[in-house]
């Protein structure tokens, strides 16, 4: 199954045609590409599964199997936010792979972050110790490439008389 195909079976065409377009119209209104090729673009990137022209708010993405736990430790991860330059995600701790969750005094106190030099994410230490609540952070839309789309329930599907497609993957 093609990505476009899987999208349009995870949200819908009507959403997925208003995400899609409005990328096409970033391209159109300030990159000076021609409306056709700016379809052309956005359709091929999409299909070929780029998450800087997937990535959205009330996605879950999850790590694919191909993959190093030591690359990306966090199994699961929830995009909160899309901005232009990346995305705000939110993981919870039970997501964090053993051997990955404790620093060296025992905390669960672990956040996922860009190492730029690595070119890889790591977990780093910044948060108080708490039971399972979601950890988050801004991290460029490149992480999603370590990981493959699971669901997605986009904000207007929590309108009234709105029901989400049951997600399924891949």
């Amino acid at each position: 199954m093609s990505t476009l195909a899987f999208l349009n079976q995870l949200v819908g065409s009507q959403v997925l045609g208003d995400h899609l377009t409005a990328w096409v119209n970033h391209l159109v209104d300030n990159e000076e590409f021609a409306r056709a090729d700016a379809y052309r673009c956005i359709t091929d990137w999409a299909d070929e599964g780029d998450p800087s022209i997937i990535a959205s708010t009330g996605q879950t993405w999850v790590r694919r199997d191909d993959v190093d736990p030591a690359d990306a430790p966090v199994r699961r991860l929830h995009v909160v936010e899309r901005a232009d330059d990346g995305v705000f995600l939110i993981y919870y701790p039970h997501d964090i792979d053993t051997g990955f969750d404790v620093d060296d005094h025992g905390d669960q106190s672990l956040l996922l972050e860009p190492d730029r030099d690595l070119n890889r994410y790591q977990l780093a230490h910044h948060l108080p110790p708490s039971h399972d609540l979601p950890r988050g952070a801004d991290f460029p839309v490149e992480l999603l490439h370590l990981y493959r789309l699971e669901a997605w329930f986009p904000p207007e599907f929590f309108l009234p008389g709105c029901t989400p497609k049951e997600a399924n993957t891949p």
